[in-house]
């Protein structure tokens, strides 16, 4: 049961249109670096990142275990995670581009979606139970709506009312949204670290082997 509940909301993510902002606004963009000449001398000008540094050592052991098994559970959820924004951006653009009417869109949504449980059913069954319930809150932070909004949208409040029940057997909410302040700030700091390009360096540091590759269905590869 919680094996179908994690996969029919990453589905759903997937194929639900119009939730794409929030997770262009994460996304840096390129630009020219600023540059200044002096004489013969050009000075290239920039701002650079703060560097964030976090007082692990006064962590006890219980609280070291629980950080090493989120930033376990975090490189196999963020991946999956990022891939379902990924999949909502190119839908988005494709209805913009073609000028889908509601019809179009449900005929194509509803394609989609038997591709989608042939690409992500395998992989997504490889998940823990707290993989799956983390890859849900980092969809809705790259989606910016909830599952249960997800649900009530697509399948109507009956199904979302229902797999809401289903979550909190387990633990979890549909309906809580991402809190990176609160709830979800150590998640969000993990965020960070992917971000900005050091999240393979902290998992070498705290597991002493490199990051495992996460396995991508091909045609879902940037």
């Amino acid at each position: 049961m919680k094996k179908r509940l994690l996969i029919l909301i990453c589905v759903l993510a997937a194929i639900l249109p119009g939730a794409s902002l929030s997770a262009q606004n994460n996304r840096r963009e390129l630009k020219v670096m600023e540059y200044q000449v002096y004489g013969k001398d050009t000075v290239y000008l920039d701002e650079l990142p703060p560097a964030v540094i976090h007082p692990r050592q006064t962590m006890s052991r219980k609280s070291w275990t629980i950080y090493y098994k989120r930033v376990h559970n975090f490189s196999k959820a963020y991946p999956y995670a990022l891939m379902v924004s990924r999949v909502i951006k190119e839908t988005d653009s494709l209805f913009a581009a073609e000028h889908y009417t509601k019809r179009q869109q449900d005929r194509y949504l509803s394609q989609m979606k038997d591709d989608l449980l042939k690409d992500f059913e395998p992989l997504f069954r490889k998940l823990t139970l707290k993989q799956g319930l983390m890859m849900i809150r980092l969809i809705d932070r790259e989606c910016g709506q909830t599952p249960y909004y997800i649900l009530k949208r697509y399948m109507g409040g009956a199904t979302a009312g229902f797999w809401q029940g289903v979550a909190k057997m387990f633990k979890g909410n549909l309906k809580q949204p991402y809190d990176k302040y609160g709830e979800d700030k150590d998640l969000e700091e993990l965020v960070g670290y992917w971000q900005r390009g050091e999240f393979d360096d902290l998992y070498l540091l705290v597991f002493g082997k490199p990051r495992p590759e996460i396995l991508i269905p091909e045609r879902f590869k940037e």
